[in-house]
């Protein structure tokens, strides 16, 4: 009878100690989710944007830069924005998260770029959400050879992409 009445309560800390075992996991997670997807420094950007670049110029983005992007200038990326328009955006989320933002080398992140018809790179100086996770912008991937510092601020770096 003792044991009946102890087994909701042993179940209960099993189960404590196994959400607690997690919770380090969990959270580093969920951080990316909960800090700023857009900084101070990208509104600021988008004055340049639309007094230096054509309307409908596409950029490389993220989607929750994308989405930025198109809202405040319409400008469009090669994810983001407006879903219902853009073809192939499972295609498109691949090629951005890991033939762009993932390339292993400048040259194939230029050739996705082309690809997609990008004139310019939004790469901002926080983690980005291409499509499938989140990934820090690999400045290292931006050489004059395929890429041109067009605007810098703090926050934010947008470059050309070279014919």
């Amino acid at each position: 009878m003792k044991f009946k009445a102890l087994l909701p309560a042993a179940l209960l800390l099993v189960v404590a100690c196994l959400a607690y075992s997690d919770f380090e996991s969990a959270r580093n997670q969920a951080l990316p989710w909960m800090n700023p997807v857009v900084l101070p420094g990208e509104l600021e950007a988008m004055a340049w944007v639309r007094q230096n670049t054509a309307p409908r110029a596409v950029f490389v983005n993220d989607i929750f830069g994308g989405e930025f992007l198109m809202g405040n200038s319409l400008r469009e990326s090669a994810v983001g924005g407006d879903w219902a328009i853009i073809p192939g955006v499972v295609q498109r989320m691949h090629d951005v998260q890991y033939s762009f933002y993932e390339a292993e080398t400048p040259e194939q992140a230029w050739e996705t770029a082309k690809k997609y018809g990008a004139k310019f790179v939004w790469a901002p100086q926080r983690q980005v959400f291409p499509g499938y996770e989140w990934v820090s912008v690999n400045q290292e991937l931006f050489d004059p050879q395929y890429f041109r510092l067009a605007y810098s601020n703090p926050d934010v770096k947008i470059y050309e992409v070279l014919e």
